[in-house]
């Protein structure tokens, strides 16, 4: 393996015995890969947030104890909880203290505090080409789809000792040779243009190309040429939950993919899957819980983290209406967010409605026996997907607009959509 004198003394301690461990343990699984050099990054997203148990929190304080700093530009993932409102989630005061001591660490290694799963939406974006290193699904997905910058599917505490280092080995999606599409999926004559106007759709179409992917790179044909970036957001989100998904193509939009024979490098397609009008039915019956129609205990929106361009959107729905005092209606967003609606006022408009705001958290991360939920909706494929498993709810799944409606008559409230007729 090829390493600069840099990265030989990093191996060999003259850096610190942090960026000794780090380099060590970065080398290993280059080994392990048969990579034959490193690559140096730009930036760094860890995940290395959510609290799981002592040991996660004490590696983090170990690094500090041994003098360690992010070499490169890092940003926080979101957290278990909203550090300032945690009673009002009704979590856990060991959760808090855990998570407190999470925000330390990470600050003394010279994190940004960023704590959102949306950092892409919070002034910590790479450009296209530059190598990073990213852990959380649906940012890994972003990244490498819609932005074009590389990194490869790591997690904490990887990424965070890449952070460390500056640097990471060079194999998987930080080469340009394995990023292109293998297989190409295409959208049947049946899924028409006035579907898109139901942003449901981008999480159903996400939904059945992570089912079909796997782990691999496709290419989809036929999106729309005004999708937004809170459509490719929530399109990232759902296709890393259905899939195990780093990379995906969008032919005409997406910088990798502005045409059929981009996206594939000169090659042909191994493969060629439609999307069908039925696939988008089917997939919505299985994000939805479709028998559902009484009250709705909880509406959470927010996965991932709330953009201001939804917060807009939010307010221009509910037309002044408020939420019906049986709900919960809660929104999940970062505190670059925060910071911008709260200057604009936008911020209290909405909360004037009935909507509780959360910040730093994960929706995931939800303290179900605190609160006695019996039902939740969301307008998140992710959530949807990932829900049953987390806190053995089957949600009801909704753009928007059916949640402000279900939010503001306490009922489960779904408009037509085009795809079931």
């Amino acid at each position: 393996m090829y390493l600069t004198d840099y990265e030989k003394a990093l191996l060999q301690g003259d850096h610190g015995e942090a960026r000794r461990m780090a380099m060590n343990v970065l080398f290993d699984l280059a080994q392990y890969y048969e990579v034959d050099r490193f690559v140096e990054i730009v930036s760094c997203h860890d995940d290395s947030t959510v609290y799981f148990g002592e040991a996660q929190v004490a590696f983090t304080e170990h690094l500090v104890d041994i003098g360690a700093k992010f070499a490169v530009p890092t940003s926080t993932n979101a957290c278990a909880l909203d550090m300032a409102r945690w009673k009002e989630q009704r979590h856990d005061r060991s959760w808090m203290t855990a998570t407190r001591r999470i925000e330390a660490s990470h600050l003394q290694l010279g994190a940004a505090a960023n704590w959102t799963c949306a950092p892409y939406q919070a002034g910590h974006q790479p450009s296209f080409g530059q190598q990073v290193a990213c852990a959380e699904s649906n940012v890994i997905n972003f990244v490498n789809s819609v932005i074009g910058a590389r990194t490869n599917r790591y997690a904490g505490p990887l990424e965070l000792l890449a952070g460390i280092a500056g640097r990471v080995p060079y194999f998987g999606l930080h080469k340009t040779e394995n990023r292109k599409a293998v297989s190409l999926m295409k959208l049947a004559d049946d899924i028409t243009p006035d579907m898109f106007e139901d942003d449901d759709i981008f999480n159903l179409l996400a939904y059945n190309y992570g089912n079909i992917a796997g782990d691999q790179i496709w290419a989809l044909d036929g999106m729309p040429m005004n999708i937004t970036m809170d459509n490719l957001k929530q399109f990232s989100a759902t296709a890393a939950s259905s899939g195990g998904i780093a990379l995906f193509h969008l032919i005409g939009l997406t910088p990798e993919a502005h045409t059929q024979e981009m996206a594939f490098h000169g090659g042909k397609p191994e493969q060629e899957v439609l999307i069908t009008k039925a696939m988008l039915a089917q997939a919505e019956r299985e994000l939805c819980n479709m028998d559902h129609t009484g009250p709705i205990d909880l509406i959470s929106i927010g996965c991932p983290h709330f953009s201001y361009a939804e917060f807009e959107a939010l307010e221009k729905a509910f037309d002044g209406r408020k939420v019906n005092p049986n709900t919960q209606f809660w929104v999940f967003t970062s505190r670059c967010t925060q910071q911008s609606t709260n200057d604009s006022g936008l911020l209290d408009r909405v909360k004037a409605l009935g909507v509780e705001v959360f910040l730093d958290g994960c929706t995931m991360e939800y303290p179900l026996d605190k609160w006695d939920t019996k039902s939740i909706m969301t307008n998140s494929g992710k959530f949807a997907n990932y829900c049953y498993s987390k806190v053995g709810i089957h949600p009801v799944f909704g753009n928007y607009r059916d949640c402000v409606e279900s939010a503001v008559s306490g009922q489960v409230v779904r408009g037509k959509k085009k795809w079931s007729s």
